[in-house]
C-alpha cells in the first residue's frame, strides 16, 4: 500500500483490518464496513453535478476535491442474471441522460463537422472492404474467414448504402438547427460497472462527458447486441427518455456503419469476428425494416 494511500486513511479516521488490491483499485476493510479506494481522474465536479440533478444511481463519495484518490463504501451486488443486468443498465443510462439533460447552441460549422466525419468513416469503411473484396477474389483457395466475408459482402454494403443515404438526409434536416439537446455520458458502459442490490449504483465515472446521448446507447447495443435486441434496447431507454427523431437517426446511422475486421493468422478468430459482425448487421437491418414497415402501415 503506497503512502498516498495510507494518507487517505487517515484523512477518513479509517481502521482497517485488511486490505485487497486489484489493479489500481484498493478495498480497505474495516469491522463493519469496507471502503473502495481508487485513482481519482478529476471527477469530483462530476459527482457534484450528479447530486444537483438528483439522479440517485451511484454510491456516495467521500473524496476530497484536492485529493488523488476517491473513495466510497463497498457494496455488495446481488447475483442476478446477466440479461437483467443488462435491461437495467439501459434504464439506468436513460435516467441518467433525462436527469442530466440541457440545451446548448450548436453552429452550422460543428454540425459539418459531425456529417464530414460520418461521410468520411463510411467512405473509408467501403474502401477497406472493397479491398479485402478484391483480394478475396484473386485467391485460389479461399480460408473459411474470407468465404464467410464474401458471402456476405451484400450486407455490408447494403448497409454501408443506407447509412451514407441516410446521413445525407439527416445532414438536409438538421443543418438549420440552432440547438441540440446534450447530457452527461458515462461512457464505460460495462454491466460489471452497475451494482445491483435493495438500490442500484452506477460506478466508474472516469471516462465521463457531456454530449448527445445517442454515444452511450451506440456504445451500449455494440457491447451487448447478442444479449438484447435493438428494438427492445430503445424500448426500455424510451420510457423513461424518449429521443428526437434526428437523435434517433444519427444513432441508426452510426449503428449501420460495419466495423472494419482486422485480419489475423487466426483462421478461427478472424470467423468467428466476422460471424459476429455479420450477426450484428442483420439486428441494425432487422430494426430498420421493420420501423420502416411500421411507417408504412
Amino acid at each position: 500500500m503506497n503512502d498516498e494511500v495510507i494518507n487517505i486513511i487517515k484523512i477518513h479516521n479509517l481502521h482497517p483490518i485488511g486490505y485487497q488490491k486489484n489493479g489500481k483499485v484498493y478495498i480497505i476493510k474495516e469491522k463493519k464496513d469496507s471502503f473502495v479506494i481508487k485513482v481519482n481522474t478529476n471527477n469530483y465536479d462530476i459527482y457534484k453535478y450528479l447530486m444537483s440533478r438528483n439522479f440517485p444511481c451511484f454510491p456516495e463519495n467521500y473524496s476530497l476535491k484536492n485529493n488523488n484518490y476517491d473513495i466510497y463504501k463497498y457494496i455488495d451486488d446481488f447475483n442476478v442474471s446477466k440479461i437483467q443486468k443488462i435491461e437495467d443498465l439501459i434504464v439506468i443510462l436513460a435516467l441518467l441522460h433525462k436527469k442530466t439533460m440541457y440545451i446548448r447552441e450548436i453552429s452550422l460549422d460543428e454540425i459539418k463537422s459531425i456529417y464530414e466525419e460520418l461521410n468520411k468513416k463510411i467512405d473509408e469503411t467501403r474502401n477497406y472492404y472493397l479491398k479485402i473484396n478484391d483480394i478475396i477474389d484473386q485467391e485460389e483457395f479461399i480460408n473459411p474467414s474470407h468465404y464467410l466475408l464474401i458471402r456476405n459482402i451484400s450486407l455490408f454494403y447494403s448497409m454501408l448504402n443506407y447509412s451514407k443515404n441516410t446521413l445525407n438526409n439527416w445532414y438536409d434536416k438538421i443543418k438549420s438547427a440552432k440547438s441540440i439537446r446534450v447530457v452527461l455520458l458515462h461512457n464505460n458502459i460495462d454491466i460489471n460497472h452497475l451494482i445491483i442490490n435493495e438500490n442500484k449504483y452506477l460506478i466508474s465515472w472516469d471516462k465521463a462527458y457531456f454530449d448527445n446521448p445517442i454515444y452511450d446507447i451506440e456504445m451500449f447495443y455494440h457491447k451487448y447486441y447478442q444479449d438484447i435486441e435493438l428494438i427492445d434496447t430503445l424500448y426500455l431507454y424510451e420510457k423513461n427518455n424518449k429521443l428526437n427523431d434526428l437523435e434517433k437517426n444519427l444513432l441508426i446511422i452510426r449503428l449501420s456503419i460495419p466495423r472494419i475486421i482486422s485480419f489475423t493468422l487466426n483462421t478461427m478468430d478472424d470467423t468467428i469476428a466476422i460471424n459476429n459482425e455479420i450477426i450484428y448487421l442483420q439486428k441494425v437491418m432487422n430494426f430498420i425494416e421493420k420501423t420502416i414497415n411500421e411507417k408504412l402501415s
